[in-house]
């Protein structure tokens, strides 16, 4: 317990300390003659309990405790005032200001004692109060982290659950849209295979038109004919038909392989219980497909850049190495959609081999990130994206898809011309790992 003791005269400081050695011998006491040094005092040691004289010279009693009751944090630092005055003007004057209590001199020991042991019991209250509001504060905010998580990954786990659901649904639609268009691509390249015995049956006809034509002795009524069918082919363009159909014919072909395309794409990416399957893939497959998903999110934005390479087969499980590249893809685009810039952001991708590892490297010319987040941006839960946006588990499941599931490792940088970069490294290897 410390005791700071403010009076202007000498003897009456040296007489409390006396009176306080003897019943708390262990007590610091600090000594205060000048009451402008009070604050001082208090800003300067852990000060328990104030006794303060009322009449003294430069400032008085009530004013150096109107000083410390205007500072918050000393509030709850019981003062005793010391006084010779008996008036009831003056203690309410005390009470006023912020005075526990009082002790008249000349100090009589029993009532001292009296007065100090409750002001220490105040303190000692106080002080408890103080340390359970502390660790209520502590445990608030480690049940608000606890809950912010909770909620987190009650949150994320619905969001499986319904991707899940969505995955099945997106198989099962992607399996019924491939039935027709199995039918339609189908019937178009018999279209395409009849038009081209078309056009060779109107190219015959046509020889045989010309070689007509020639004929000097050919009837006329034969020869209007022949002029009336040439003026039938002029009237409805049949050159213009043969040619826009002809290019009609290998669009839509191409429109349904596009289809076909992006409907294997899902069914890659919708499959639900084969993600643990290792099989050799094709990272620059797998690539291609994270594009063809995220193409709608990019179009209007960013260009996306892939550079292929000759590589091996990679042992790795197709549907979570889509899942990393997806993810890193979406923060890239998102990043640049977020600062809506003029012109046209830009990602780029390579895939190379360097010894025993197979590298992916993901490059934007986004805005880059922030030390202080780069150091925490494979935490768990941790996310710079508003409340809703994100849960900060997309790139955590991602370090841990290839560190811990594939042995490889993931890192990000910052580039020298800005915007991040991701390293994604993968073993080559033959066999699924242990």
């Amino acid at each position: 317990m410390t005791f700071l003791v403010v009076d202007d005269d000498r003897l009456n400081l040296h007489l409390v300390e006396k009176l306080l050695r003897s019943q708390y011998p262990s007590c610091r006491i600090l000594l205060c003659q000048n009451p402008l040094e009070v604050l001082s005092m208090l800003s300067s040691n852990d000060i328990d309990i104030v006794l303060l004289d009322i009449v003294m010279p430069q400032q008085n009693g009530i004013e150096v405790l109107t000083d410390i009751r205007s500072i918050s944090r000393y509030n709850d630092i019981p003062v005793i005032m010391l006084t010779s005055l008996t008036d009831t003007e003056s203690f309410r004057s005390c009470f006023n200001a912020g005075a526990n209590d009082y002790v008249l001199k000349p100090i009589q020991l029993f009532e001292f004692k009296a007065r100090l042991r409750a002001a220490m019991q105040i303190r000692n209250n106080m002080t408890q109060i103080q340390e359970m509001y502390r660790q209520v504060t502590v445990q608030n905010e480690d049940l608000r982290l606890l809950n912010a998580k909770l909620k987190d990954a009650q949150f994320h786990m619905v969001q499986q659950e319904k991707l899940a659901s969505i995955g099945e649904l997106a198989a099962g639609i992607a399996h019924e849209i491939n039935n027709p268009m199995g039918f339609v691509g189908s019937n178009l390249s018999t279209l395409q295979s009849f038009f081209t015995k078309i056009k060779q049956v109107l190219a015959a006809h046509e020889t045989c038109m010309d070689l007509l034509f020639q004929t000097p002795d050919l009837p006329e009524s034969i020869r209007t004919r022949m002029n009336a069918v040439r003026e039938t082919e002029r009237v409805n363009k049949l050159p213009f038909i043969l040619t826009e159909l002809e290019a009609t014919l290998r669009e839509s072909l191409d429109g349904v392989d596009r289809v076909t395309k992006i409907i294997q794409t899902l069914r890659n990416f919708a499959r639900s219980g084969h993600d643990d399957e290792f099989s050799p893939c094709q990272l620059d497959d797998i690539i291609e497909e994270a594009m063809m998903i995220v193409r709608n999110e990019s179009k209007y934005h960013l260009d996306i850049f892939h550079e292929r390479n000759e590589m091996p087969d990679i042992f790795c499980s197709r549907g979570q190495i889509g899942q990393v590249v997806l993810n890193i893809l979406i923060n890239a685009i998102q990043a640049i959609k977020a600062q809506n810039r003029v012109g046209r952001g830009r990602i780029c991708i390579s895939v190379s081999q360097v010894r025993q590892d197979a590298l992916i490297e993901i490059r934007d010319d986004g805005p880059g990130i922030p030390e202080e987040v780069r150091m925490r941006i494979f935490d768990p839960f941790y996310t710079t994206k508003e409340v809703g946006q994100g849960t900060g588990l997309g790139l955590s499941i991602s370090h841990d898809i290839i560190v811990n599931k594939h042995h490889g490792g993931i890192s990000v940088t910052n580039g020298p011309e800005g915007g991040a970069c991701f390293i994604i490294r993968l073993p080559v290897q033959k066999e699924e790992p242990e």
